[in-house]
């Protein structure tokens, strides 16, 4: 693949991957379907809970649905509880429907703590984050180490560190491909109104030195990259208005087949924004609020594609 793609699920040593991201809804029930129709297998509705020093466990105050994908997944999340990570969901959501979280994942979440303290930023202390899950062999704890800073450190919406300890229980090596031929993460796309401030502050986030690719701002990562650009950028896109900025404004994922892309889109009468050799694009309406991109592995820049 031309992307940094480093072709594991969990990183090792000082990796920094593109984990997953985050749709906030009001409907899990209505964004689980949507995802269906675009050709993913959508978990059940899975309850996040916090564990404390002692292994008491509290609501965390959002419940979550995961669409898998062979690496990374997709996840949307809405408030169900009232705390305070609920009340920050619900106030995002205020704002607009879609893209409100990149989760990274590091091997060392304790020692990246360390690290973005060392930069200056304000960080939380790390949770351990819990659901549980039905299996063959019974109910099942699903165990994840997450890092977030404190709310209004990043104004683009929650970007924070995790790390999966049962990564068995995410992802299942041995599954058959998605419908859609989705395959992995690739760009998720910010804009906002300074992309080198941004950039700057997302290379040190992620402890990797932003380069310029004409009006984009690249973050890279060992697998996957944060693409920033300024508004004027989606101006190409038609039939696309941008939510409010900042904004995480799409993602973009690797796929094996277009074709099959095409068939699911056609069958769920859904149009797409732009459809050429390179990328499919699906509008916010139909991608829960965020510009959702197919492309083939051999795209180097999705983002430059579509505008293209």
């Amino acid at each position: 693949m031309t992307q940094p793609w480093a072709d594991r699920q969990l990183p090792v040593g000082g990796e920094v991957f593109l984990d997953h991201v985050g749709y906030f809804t009001a409907d899990l029930d209505a964004a689980g379907a949507q995802l269906a129709r675009l050709g993913f297998a959508v978990s059940p509705v899975n309850l996040q809970q916090n564990a404390d020093a002692q292994g008491r466990l509290t609501p965390s105050g959002t419940s979550n649905r995961l669409a898998v994908l062979r690496r990374g997944f997709l996840e949307v999340l809405a408030a169900t509880h009232d705390t305070p990570l609920g009340d920050q969901l619900k106030a995002a959501l205020a704002r607009y429907a879609g893209l409100h979280l990149i989760a990274l994942s590091h091997a060392d979440i304790p020692a990246e703590r360390e690290r973005l303290i060392a930069e200056g930023f304000a960080m939380q202390e790390v949770v351990n984050l819990r659901r549980h899950k039905q299996t063959a062999e019974g109910m099942r704890e699903v165990r994840w180490s997450v890092l977030r800073p404190q709310a209004g450190v990043m104004p683009e919406g929650r970007v924070q560190f995790a790390y999966c300890h049962t990564p068995e229980l995410t992802w299942n090596e041995a599954a058959p491909p998605l419908a859609n031929a989705a395959d992995g993460l690739s760009d998720i796309l910010l804009i906002v109104r300074d992309r080198q401030e941004a950039a700057a502050r997302f290379g040190r986030f992620a402890g990797r030195a932003p380069r310029e690719e004409g009006s984009l701002s690249i973050v890279p990562l060992d697998r996957g990259r944060i693409v920033l650009a300024e508004p004027d950028f989606t101006s190409a896109i038609s039939n696309f208005t941008l939510p409010n900025v900042p904004c995480m404004c799409g993602q973009a994922l690797f796929c094996a087949d277009l074709g099959l892309v095409r068939s699911i889109l056609a069958e769920a009468g859904i149009r797409s924004l732009v459809d050429n050799d390179h990328v499919v694009c699906v509008g916010a309406g139909d991608a829960l609020g965020s510009l959702l991109v197919f492309h083939a592995a051999s795209v180097k820049s999705p983002w430059a594609a579509l505008a293209a």
